[in-house]
């Protein structure tokens, strides 16, 4: 509730939420509870919230890509990086902002700020997950990087960031930019995260 809070507070400056998924992911705390109350421990992700880059599916919500006439798409299924994190215990708590179509920092719902210099973008495509981990409303996000959208928001917002080897993680259920090119990988505050 914190970071949920957190992130309905900052996001009027920071432009970055596209989809708030509370209910979700109010369910996944009690639920996450629920383990720790019965002994089962998921990992060390166990009930840490998250957010998504708005080109991965999540099932009962829209997949904009940051794009006007995909606002409403709804795909019928989770991205496989989505039911990675959900089966150890990460909680969504959003789904955040992309330039349209994976393309710099603007999007339907504005520019993405970075929250150090709330005057200048977040830049590269995965804007909001930097954007949001930076202002310390989520502990990581994922982000997605054909040619620099993990990295360059990541400088832009002060962030550490992974940037994987190509087909390390599944890109399931994820926008494809480019087949040859595209990888998922984490967003965090530091390389510590």
């Amino acid at each position: 509730q914190m970071f949920l809070a957190r992130l309905k507070r900052l996001d009027a400056k920071l432009a970055c939420v596209v989809t708030l998924t509370e209910e979700r992911a109010l369910a996944q705390a009690r639920a996450r509870d629920e383990d720790l109350a019965q002994g089962r421990w998921r990992g060390p992700l166990h009930g840490i919230p998250w957010v998504a880059k708005d080109l991965l599916a999540v099932k009962g919500h829209p997949t904009t890509w940051g794009s006007e006439p995909f606002r409403a798409q709804e795909l019928p299924y989770d991205a496989a990086v989505v039911e990675r994190l959900d089966a150890r215990g990460a909680v969504l708590i959003a789904k955040v902002s992309l330039g349209e179509l994976a393309w710099g920092d603007v999007w339907f719902g504005g520019k993405t700020k970075t929250p150090w210099k709330l005057d200048e973008g977040s830049s590269g495509s995965s804007a909001g997950s930097a954007s949001a981990v930076a202002a310390g409303c989520a502990a990581f996000g994922i982000g997605s990087e054909t040619y620099g959208s993990i990295v360059s928001p990541s400088t832009a917002c002060g962030n550490s960031s992974l940037r994987p080897t190509f087909g390390r993680v599944s890109r399931f259920g994820a926008m494809t930019l480019c087949w040859s090119l595209d990888k998922l990988g984490p967003i965090c505050r530091s390389a510590a995260d």
